[in-house]
């Protein structure tokens, strides 16, 4: 169990959780502290700040930016952000419209395939304003088109299913520069999961140093022993901030729990004092 968990959803976007309810949860797991860094939106952060000064945690107002880079999903983390930033909600909305756009050709893909699901019925599963695919699949899965999340995905909805819809483009850099605009600290999330080419990795994170990147999820819920030593070394090597998270979704992503992935305070320290 670590002490400060810095990679966590709620309903906001497509987490399970309510941002009361997982500060809750955070404060009975014995964390020190918790990030909220929901999909391309912030409206859970107000909630999640004002119940962590009552249980008194250390709340850290995040993000993470789904940002597309070729064919590779590439997730910009950040941490200590000004939430109320003009520009940052005026990119959020845009990016809640792609969003949206998406999901409709999504739906009329589904549809040729005798899949029949509303926008009503999505709106109605997922609670907050961001709708992914998670909340597809879940609905799916409710009326009977598949019996499983990860069939939906891996029939329909993922980069090989018949009803895949590219995201529009939204480069890295363009979340990096949201991020520090908007006075945080940007951060590469999950490295391993970007891709198997381990020099593609490395080259893609020294691009983004120079485009502003401050430090890598070396501390991965998900990740192996020898994955986050690799990622530390990297860090250090490239004078980067380690962070870490479990990547909690509650009930979307079964049997990660938070504090399963993290980092001790000494790290924290050292990421909130850049801040200051």
């Amino acid at each position: 169990m670590k002490e400060y968990d810095l990679h966590s959803h709620t309903t906001a976007s497509d987490g399970t959780f309510t941002p009361k309810e997982l500060v809750e949860r955070a404060k009975k797991n014995g964390l020190k502290g918790i990030a909220i860094t929901d999909h391309d939106t912030v409206d859970g952060l107000k909630e999640g700040e004002e119940i962590s000064k009552e249980l008194n945690i250390e709340f850290i107002p995040g993000i993470e930016f789904s940002c597309t880079l070729g064919d590779r999903d590439v997730h910009i983390l950040g941490y200590f952000i000004d939430y109320n930033s003009k520009e940052l909600l005026e990119e959020l909305k845009k990016l809640e419209e792609n969003r949206n756009e998406r999901n409709k050709e999504i739906l009329n893909k589904l549809r040729n395939y005798k899949i029949r699901i509303s926008e009503d019925e999505l709106k109605e599963e997922a609670k907050g304003k961001i709708i992914s695919k998670a909340h597809i699949a879940n609905v799916m899965v409710k009326k009977g088109y598949v019996y499983t999340r990860g069939a939906a995905f891996k029939e329909y909805l993922g980069n090989k299913g018949v009803a895949y819809i590219k995201r529009k483009n939204f480069p890295p850099e363009k979340g990096i520069d949201l991020v520090k605009k908007a006075g945080g600290i940007p951060v590469l999330a999950h490295p391993k999961l970007i891709s198997t080419n381990e020099n593609e990795i490395k080259a893609l994170i020294e691009k983004l140093v120079s485009l502003g990147l401050e430090g890598i999820e070396a501390e991965y819920g998900s990740f192996q022993k020898e994955d986050m030593i690799k990622y530390s070394e990297l860090s250090k090597e490239l004078n980067l901030f380690i962070t870490g998270g479990s990547d909690f979704h509650g009930l979307n992503r079964e049997g990660v729990d938070l504090g399963d992935g993290g980092i001790d305070e000494d790290k924290f320290l050292k990421l909130k004092n850049r801040k200051k």
